[in-house]
């Protein structure tokens, strides 16, 4: 064959492939042209697929058209796999006595018998195999391997080009598809749509089921059905695709999109990725717009816990609340819940814990059939509970109230006081206080992690009541501030008096008992006894100083504390005094 016909050929190959507006076009160029170049009576090209790694069968013009898109061919495989494998040329002058030949059934036909196999090459990178075959026997000079290769490189050179460019024609189709799904979905966040509006659209452009889950895993919103009621851990699951929604380092909850009922959705991925960017965005502002209403009808629920109204004020101040959202239904009961320490107190009052708090909290109540309003209030949270029928269901809620705190401070220790009855916005200052107070009592005595009933206090309820801490102090001096000063002089060494006294009047005076208790002979308890009616100058066999020293020991607790956990001064209340002692 002369040079010049090939040089002529390779010349408008290059032309022609040049102006090729796709790989399709390009291909079936390359194997009409060839076939005729080599005068061979088949021309296939086989391209290879970067997904599998497997050469598939793209176009010929010999060959049957069945087995086009169909036909794949693992690398060493048959003659051509053998070409790609070696990354060299392979002439066949007889397939029937090649053992390499693989017979691919419903395309090849008996009567081709010459092959001639040359991969497809891009500098080092494997692109796929050109073919051609004759039916009749052709031994392949070394000219037309030449000029079988010379194709291929023509070929490799256009398919890179016109491979960058429908990568480039992608990119961009991808990008404008990304500028519309972000228009799309920012301009429901700027209009303030809300979660579900986003949810809406999301599903829309991917049609699959959306939900937006929060923290704890439970769905805020959602579009479409088949999504499960709960994601532990924000974890996919069930083919489900979930992208994390944050603010900064800050997470804010999963987006979970199920399986598409639109098989090849090319939108998917941009709108999945702008939807967690706007879903985090609203949910920042929802986050934002909660806070400050929440804060707002919390500082009205504030001020009628923290200060005395007039029965009008309080109303006014209540239904104020109530158009944000906090609404009084009939009368309440006050719960105060606290840390038992700085640790637990802090946990209880995190941004999250307080979201959580709030929704737990009220469901809790919603399970008992009463309506709760929950709000942080002095380190702690104040629960306003209405809808119970008496103090020991109110009691049970508070219990249930401090259970669901606690697990808000793990490893910490929270405790609750509760209110001695139930009253309107007027009374929540007064109900506010005896729950306070009952807590301040239980923490006097050292308890931890309890739930103070006010109407469950004895003694304490009288003392609590005297303003004037005065008469009170003169009174647990009169009796025990003998007591006081000689444990207070004798610390490690002498007798503790004020322990042993305690354990009288908690024993009911009972000597065994007592004895027990303290974990002493009941000859060492009868000296106590003895001192102790010295230093106060009273008989301890009189049932009237039997009462006055139980009375005075409760008003020390009440009044200045025994050891214990410091205890937040309450608004509106005098501060806690110590007893008056002889220097």
């Amino acid at each position: 064959m002369a040079r010049d016909p090939e040089i002529a050929f390779l010349q408008r190959l290059a032309l022609t492939a040049a102006s090729a507006s796709s790989m399709g076009e390009l291909v079936r160029l390359v194997i009409s042209e060839t076939a005729e170049a080599l005068e061979t009576d088949v021309c296939s090209v086989y391209l290879l697929d970067p997904d599998d790694g497997l050469l598939v069968l793209t176009a010929t013009n010999g060959l049957s058209h069945e087995g086009v898109g169909r036909v794949r061919l693992a690398l060493g495989e048959g003659v051509t796999g053998a070409a790609a494998a070696d990354r060299r040329p392979v002439v066949v002058a007889d397939v029937r006595r090649e053992p390499r030949f693989r017979w691919l059934d419903g395309v090849d036909q008996a009567r081709f018998v010459s092959m001639c196999s040359v991969p497809i090459l891009a500098g080092d990178r494997l692109v796929g195999v050109l073919n051609v075959q004759t039916d009749r026997t052709r031994i392949f000079s070394e000219g037309d391997v030449a000029f079988l290769t010379a194709i291929a490189a023509q070929v490799a050179g256009v398919l890179a080009r016109v491979e960058l460019q429908e990568r480039l024609e992608r990119r961009v189709a991808d990008l404008g598809r990304s500028e519309e799904v972000h228009r799309r979905l920012s301009g429901l966040v700027l209009a303030g749509a809300g979660l579900r509006a986003v949810c809406d659209e999301i599903a829309g452009l991917t049609g699959a089921a959306v939900a937006v889950y929060d923290l704890d895993g439970v769905p805020v919103a959602t579009s479409g059905t088949g999504l499960p009621g709960r994601l532990p851990g924000g974890g996919a699951e069930g083919g489900l695709e979930v992208a994390t929604l944050s603010a900064g380092r800050e997470t804010l909850g999963w987006l979970a999109v199920g399986p598409s009922r639109r098989p090849g959705d090319i939108g998917r991925r941009q709108a999945l990725e702008h939807g967690a960017t706007v879903l985090a965005l609203e949910l920042v502002r929802e986050r934002a717009a909660d806070e400050a209403r929440h804060r707002a009808s919390g500082d009205l629920i504030d001020e009628l816990l923290s200060a005395g109204l007039a029965p009008d004020d309080a109303d006014r101040l209540a239904e104020r609340a109530a158009r944000l959202g906090h609404r009084l239904q009939g009368p309440a009961w006050v719960i105060a819940i606290e840390g038992d320490d700085a640790r637990s107190g802090h946990a209880l009052t995190a941004p999250a814990a307080r979201v959580r708090a709030a929704r737990e909290l009220s469901g809790l109540a919603m399970a008992r059939d009463a309506d709760a309003i929950v709000v942080e209030r002095l380190g702690g949270i104040a629960l306003i509970v209405s809808g119970l029928v008496d103090g020991d269901a109110a009691e049970v809620l508070a219990g249930g109230a401090r259970a669901v705190a606690a697990a808000l401070a793990p490893g910490g220790s929270v405790s609750c006081g509760l209110s001695g009855e139930a009253g309107g916005p007027a009374a929540l200052h007064r109900l506010s206080l005896q729950a306070r107070q009952a807590l301040r009592v239980a923490r006097r005595l050292g308890e931890r992690g309890v739930v103070a009933s006010y109407r469950r206090l004895g003694i304490e309820r009288l003392l609590l009541a005297i303003d004037d801490p005065e008469p009170i102090d003169g009174f647990v001096e009169d009796w025990i501030g003998p007591l006081v000063r000689h444990d207070e002089a004798g610390r490690g060494g002498a007798a503790p008096l004020l322990e042993s006294l305690d354990a009288l009047v908690r024993e009911g005076w009972n000597m065994r008992a007592t004895a027990r208790r303290l974990g002493v002979h009941v000859n060492t308890l009868l000296y106590r006894m003895r001192r102790i009616e010295t230093l106060v100058r009273r008989r301890l066999d009189d049932p009237d100083t039997r009462l006055a020293l139980a009375l005075a020991l409760r008003a020390r607790v009440v009044a200045a504390g025994s050891p214990g956990p410091a205890v937040s001064v309450l608004e509106g209340e005098p501060p806690v005094r110590a007893p008056r002692a002889d220097p």
